[in-house]
């Protein structure tokens, strides 16, 4: 489950057969010529894999993308789908968590900035959490989207 659920971030260029309704913006919003596909309102989950790539780039990307450049402007000025999903993305793959990103160790996590550790808990796991409409983990709540969705754990 951690794996499936954890495969929709930042899920950037899958496809599927499935066909998505599309729309065109207003004029001078986008230019006014380009159709943006129109998501329906369900659970992550429940959409097919092209709803998935319109999710990542409607929703995810928009929003998370500031939240990484301003933690650290320099180190994610090339924020795509490689930032989470590693190399992988370029084949089109997109599993999650990524074995890529930092192996965590919850018994030690010196190793990390502090500062670190404390933007992924409070902006960017509440943040990925609110966009794929998934309670937080909490150590009441075990199974809501947390560090594990995205990163491996050390062994």
């Amino acid at each position: 489950m951690k794996r499936y659920l954890a495969s929709i971030v930042f899920l950037a260029a899958c496809g599927s057969k499935a066909a998505p309704t599309t729309t065109t913006p207003p004029t001078g919003e986008t230019g006014g010529s380009a159709a943006v596909a129109t998501l329906p309102d369900v659970p992550f989950e429940q959409l097919d894999q092209d709803q998935r790539v319109e999710f990542m780039k409607q929703k995810v990307m928009p929003a998370m993308k500031p939240i990484f450049q301003n933690h650290d402007a320099t180190k994610y000025a090339e924020f795509s789908c490689k930032t989470c999903h590693g190399e992988q993305a370029a084949q089109g793959h997109f599993d999650m968590p990524n074995a890529d990103l930092p192996k965590l160790n919850f018994g030690d996590m010196s190793k990390y900035k502090k500062e670190d550790l404390e933007w992924m808990g409070k902006e960017v796991k509440p943040a990925m959490a609110k966009l794929l409409s998934l309670p937080e983990f909490t150590p009441e709540n075990p199974k809501g989207f947390g560090c594990l969705h995205c990163h491996t754990q050390e062994q």
